[in-house]
């Protein structure tokens, strides 16, 4: 009995002192993350191709009023299947913050994107997957009444699809120094690779950013998946290619579009070649962005950023007279499996930095392009609405008209005046047969002219 009591004292003892360890240890968390702030999103938005639940959902959330300091930021992003089942394949999934300029012009700043697993449900997948994402360079635009954007690439319909929740977490601390400034970039959702009369430049562009004289440093955030494949050097999924940016004229940064760790994925296991390494493009996984943080300025100053593409022609694609299916490459035409154009989505971002509370500069801005642009179509081929984006220099009377391959106008989608920025216009081809058609916009003296493809 003696023994027995002796053993449940010392059990109780342990038991104690547990309690004290776990109250101790909880107690120096608490005080050294400070207090936490959650906002829920999208709680399990559908996205699928048709219906309800669009593959696009916009809507306005309440974050913290920006009265509070806080020195972690951080989301999470979860998918999961709706009762009719999971889309099997890997698609791209965005996540972005909107801001309107007027009634024509808005300004999307990519905060995150993932692709989507590879069957995670066939393969004897978990069904559900979520990652974190770091968004204390986002602090500045994440207050007040923030308008967000979610999109995930599929061409399921229902009851197949995605449900998508979205949830920060606004931890309290100071900051030595803090973000306090968003400058977009470029946003190019679809960058045609290896096509000489479709070159990167002419979308990328060159840009300059006005430095604040507050500016202590500062973080070029770039983030770029490579898709398509059965191209030469199997581009751009399974090709390794080099990316660089060109800053202040002299600055050079270099990095290898490569990912070696797709096979160390925690949403798994997956079907298909999930585990395979790829240009950026692991199914199951989120894009890691490529920060360039050594950026030299000078507060005050203006700062130009260009980025470039290593030099690249796709032999096998349908414009190159010198290619013969089954002789130079196993197929010229682009198809919906084996052979897909190879592209990248690229965004860029200058995130100011400053340990000064006075703020002069918006916390989100844009950058307005240097010359006309007119971006390729997307998606392409597409049934029956794709969207076309295109960006002004300055504002003026804008015209963009669709034509046939007999030269006939058969769409007028914009024709007025526009501001200087970028736009975006969706064409619905729902009343036009299949085949080419060209669309063509002219601002000023300037007009420029692209190929796009309907296919029903």
């Amino acid at each position: 009995m003696n023994l027995l009591l002796l053993c449940r004292d010392r059990f109780v003892l342990i038991a104690v002192i547990l309690l004290i360890l776990v109250t101790f240890c909880t107690q120096e968390t608490k005080a050294d993350t400070g207090d936490t702030t959650t906002v829920y999103t999208f709680i399990e938005q559908n996205h699928n191709w048709t219906g309800e639940g669009s593959t696009t959902h916009t809507e306005t959330f309440t974050f913290p009023d920006g009265s509070t300091d806080y020195n972690q930021a951080i989301m999470t992003y979860r998918i999961s299947c709706p009762p009719g089942g999971c889309d099997p394949w890997d698609r791209i999934a965005n996540l972005y913050v909107v801001n309107t300029i007027d009634d024509s012009t808005e300004d999307v700043l990519e905060i995150a994107r993932i692709i989507t697993p590879y069957n995670i449900v066939g393969g004897g997948g978990p069904g559900t997957c979520a990652w974190e994402f770091d968004m204390i360079d986002y602090l500045p635009i994440l207050r007040g009444e923030v308008t967000l954007r979610s999109y995930i690439e599929t061409y399921i319909g229902p009851p197949q699809g995605w449900e998508c929740t979205v949830t920060f977490y606004f931890i309290e601390g100071e900051l030595p120094i803090k973000p306090y400034r968003v400058v977009n970039l470029w946003r190019a959702g679809y960058l045609p690779y290896g096509d000489p009369d479709r070159p990167p430049e002419s979308v990328l562009g060159n840009y300059t950013v006005d430095i604040d004289d507050i500016a202590e440093s500062a973080t070029l955030r770039i983030v770029t998946t490579g898709h398509g494949q059965g191209n030469t050097d199997n581009a751009a999924e399974f090709s390794r290619k080099d990316h660089g940016v060109v800053v202040g004229g002299a600055q050079i940064f270099e990095q290898e579009l490569w990912r070696s760790d797709c096979a160390q994925n925690p949403c798994s296991p997956q079907g298909g070649t999930w585990q395979y390494n790829r240009a950026g493009w692991c199914p199951g996984q989120k894009v890691n962005p490529w920060d360039i943080t050594t950026i030299q300025l000078i507060p005050g100053a203006p700062l130009d950023i260009w980025y470039f593409l290593e030099a690249y022609e796709n032999f096998c694609r349908p414009t190159n007279p010198n290619c013969v299916s089954g002789v130079t490459c196993s197929d010229c035409n682009y198809n919906s499996t084996g052979h897909t154009e190879p592209n990248y989505c690229t965004t860029g971002q200058l995130i100011l930095w400053s340990s000064q509370t006075s703020t002069v500069a918006p916390p989100m801005g844009r950058v307005l392009p240097t010359r006309l642009a007119l971006m390729q179509n997307y998606p392409n081929p597409f049934n029956p609405v794709t969207t076309i984006r295109f960006s002004l220099p300055t504002a003026g009377h804008t015209r963009l008209s669709v034509y046939n391959v007999a030269g006939q106008e058969v769409a007028v989608l914009t024709n007025g005046n526009l501001s200087a920025g970028s736009h975006s216009v969706n064409f619905d081809g729902a009343a036009l047969s299949s085949g080419v058609y060209f669309y063509s916009l002219t601002s000023g003296d300037i007009t420029v002219t692209k190929k796009m493809l309907l296919m029903k």
